[in-house]
């Protein structure tokens, strides 16, 4: 089981539940920080290998260009397969369903596909959903930079958008952060019977522990509704049009297994691929910027020679 989200949208509160639920993600989990004082609920090693497989790409943590599926196929990521196999194979090997969090699984998701066939393993997906007003605040607490309305949107669309298509015949639940805050029991309640899982006391009492002591107030620092998305400066239409229509999954008014869903999400994708040159050139630029605070001399060097070049 996969749990996925763009950034700041409550994926570890959220794998955190589920893995009271009786899902298994391990316990050698990426250490708490001032960015995430509660916790990550991260495997270490498959975070490890997540991280390689994209920077292996050139694809920053904040990158905006699209992954192409074949660039994630090819041979020269089979030592990266082989050891995504090892890892599952020697962590989670007793586990009758087992789980990883990671936000930015979806943007490589066709690395991860072969890996659990050749383990005979099916998917499962929960995607952490909020509000995209609330992500940039909190993400602008953080990184002032990325937390612009408009640079948070961008994140948000490549986190969510690229190859949920490919999870549309695996099971599916979307788990808005609002709704999960507020209740809980019902939000984790609607995850176990979507997905399939038993149900326990053992579960119940880790629930009830979940729920009662782990989720606290000041996890929820702000809170939008549906009327600020028209209102909010800045705001990416495509961004606010795709988090509506992931909502109405959140909200169990389309359900994910139905074409209905599926026909809509096909108008986001086709702009999002109208936008994937202008992901590019902003990479591109960044990546530039980036190089010129590391190395100032580089672009002085590059405006001399175009002055030399004018004076000729």
């Amino acid at each position: 089981m996969f749990v996925i989200g763009a950034g700041r949208s409550g994926t570890s509160s959220l794998a955190r539940g589920v893995s009271a639920l009786g899902v298994d993600f391990g316990d050698n989990f990426k250490r708490p920080s001032r960015k995430n004082p509660s916790g990550f609920f991260e495997d270490i090693d498959l975070l490890r290998l997540s991280k390689a497989v994209r920077l292996s790409r050139g694809v920053r943590a904040d990158s905006l260009r699209l992954i192409e599926p074949e660039e994630l196929q090819g041979p020269e990521l089979e030592h990266l397969r082989q050891r995504a196999r090892r890892v599952i194979r020697q962590r989670f090997a007793n586990s009758p369903v087992w789980g990883f969090k990671y936000g930015r699984t979806l943007r490589i998701l066709p690395f991860w596909e072969p890996v659990l066939e050749a383990l005979n393993m099916a998917p499962s997906f929960v995607l952490a959903l909020r509000n995209p007003i609330s992500v940039a605040r909190s993400r602008a607490a953080l990184d002032p930079r990325r937390g612009r309305q408009e640079a948070s949107d961008l994140e948000w669309l490549v986190s969510v958008v690229p190859f949920l298509r490919r999870a549309r015949h695996c099971p599916l639940v979307v788990v808005d952060y609002d709704l999960l805050m507020d209740a809980p029991l019902p939000q984790l309640e609607r995850i176990r019977v979507q997905l399939g899982l038993p149900e326990s006391a053992t579960r119940a009492a880790g629930v009830q522990e979940y729920a009662n002591a782990f989720l606290r107030a000041g996890f929820r620092h702000t809170r939008f509704d549906d009327a600020d998305l028209d209102t909010c400066v800045g705001l990416n239409p495509l961004t606010r049009d795709a988090y509506r229509l992931l909502r109405r999954l959140a909200a169990d008014e389309l359900d994910a297994r139905e074409h209905a869903f599926w026909d809509a999400w096909e108008d986001i994708e086709r702009q999002m691929a109208a936008i994937a040159p202008l992901l590019r050139l902003l990479d591109l630029v960044e990546s530039e910027r980036r190089q010129a605070v590391v190395n100032p001399f580089s672009s002085l060097r590059g405006l001399a020679r175009l002055g030399a070049a004018l004076r000729r």
